[in-house]
């Protein structure tokens, strides 16, 4: 009975932890040493015409991490594009969710929210929500979209520094998007989001409340009092990027010089 009992019980906790999406490092990842602030060139990405693609694990990943930078970009007249690696559809919760329903709602929402910052194209490469790794394939799709837009700036998650406990799927985009960009050497830069190591702060007091309006497409996900909760992390969050450059609120993004 006892070993009938454990076992179920093992079994019990590792379906779960097969099916949660949160990746936590046990040990906390440190900063590189040294880290110092760097320029990417700001007169330039925040320029008339500069190329931007953003690459997003998610359909609401550019609103919630990025929203403020997107907005200024957008202001600034940057050409901006997107790729969004999964639907969100949460296909691996099983039977407690309705996958197809969810990719629909979800791809139109995230449409919505391009729209709203004005980007020039939109490609979804459909990969399903929990599982996405960077394999040559994913790599590979990526690359062709860096080699379509050929950007100047890409924005993505950092997968080398992420904060101790994070979704899987933030960290394998990251490091897919990074090993297109470095194959591809096109871009620039890689700005990334979602770090604990950033050495650039784009200042966003003024576009909080722009910020929030593009939450607050993605219904699906952020609605009522999660939407408030939502806010007010981001808002945190945005506090302390912006207490390191001294500004009221800001996006701490690790920067990458890739030519």
């Amino acid at each position: 009975f006892r070993l009938w009992f454990w076992g179920i019980f093992l079994g019990l906790i590792y379906g779960f932890l097969w099916i949660q999406p949160y990746e936590i490092d046990i040990i906390l990842r440190k900063p590189p040493v040294p880290n110092p602030f760097v320029d990417p060139d700001s007169k330039k990405l925040f320029a008339n015409g500069t190329k931007v693609l953003v690459v997003t694990a998610h359909p609401d990943d550019s609103e919630f991490f990025a929203g403020g930078l997107l907005t200024k970009l957008d202001r600034s007249g940057a050409e901006l594009h997107q790729v969004i690696c999964t639907d969100g559809d949460k296909a691996y919760y099983l039977f407690l969710t309705n996958a197809a329903k969810n990719r629909v709602v979800r791809r139109q929402e995230a449409t919505n929210a391009a729209n709203a910052w004005h980007a020039k194209s939109l490609k979804f490469l459909g990969y399903p929500d929990r599982f996405l790794h960077p394999n040559p394939d994913v790599i590979s799709n990526i690359s062709e979209e860096i080699e379509r837009v050929k950007p100047d700036y890409i924005v993505t998650f950092d997968g080398a520094y992420p904060p101790r406990a994070s979704h899987q799927d933030h960290r394998r985009a990251g490091d897919a998007t990074l090993i297109a960009a470095q194959r591809t050497h096109l871009a620039k830069w890689v700005l990334m989001f979602q770090t604990i190591a950033p050495n650039y702060v784009v200042d966003i007091t003024n576009l909080w409340e722009d910020q929030k309006k593009l939450l607050a497409i993605h219904q699906s996900q952020f609605y009522g009092g999660h939407l408030e909760g939502v806010e007010n992390m981001i808002s945190y969050s945005a506090e302390k990027d912006g207490a390191l450059v001294g500004v009221d609120m800001g996006e701490g993004l690790r920067c990458v010089k890739l030519r």
